[in-house]
């Protein structure tokens, strides 16, 4: 009996010294128009970004936190949510966004720790969707 325990012990320590995996690895393909931001401790960098309207535009989310969960929520300017994206922890996550008509958006994290949400802490920002010329 004791060297199952001892064997489970080392197998389970074994198991959680192993490299670090990224989670969802990502490819951008060449035509895209991506956006880069990062997401880190209650923050989005940069806190604004600004895209063309009726443009496809994606998204590359760097997450630099790699225990704390964060996600990406975009709402349009009525309100209703567009995107509700979780994010990879430590790694990159790309959001695809259909082409938005001019306006203002919001994004932010909606994930809490000990009843204090991200976004009340400053993780949000604005997407500016620019009129075409």
């Amino acid at each position: 009996m004791r060297r199952w325990l001892v064997f489970g012990v080392l197998a389970l320590a074994a198991g959680c010294s192993g490299a670090p995996v990224r989670e969802g690895a990502v490819d951008v393909a060449p035509q895209e128009r991506v956006v880069d931001l990062k997401a880190a401790s209650y923050s989005f960098t940069p806190a604004s970004l600004a895209v063309p309207a009726n443009t496809p535009v994606t998204i590359r989310i760097h997450t630099v936190d790699t225990l704390v969960p964060h996600s990406f929520i975009l709402e349009g300017p009525g309100g209703n949510v567009i995107v509700s994206q979780p994010l990879a922890k430590g790694g990159d996550t790309l959001v695809r966004l259909s082409p938005l008509p001019a306006g203002a958006y919001v994004f932010y994290c909606d994930k809490s720790f000990l009843g204090s949400s991200h976004r009340a802490k400053g993780m949000e920002g604005k997407l500016e969707v620019l009129p075409e010329k």
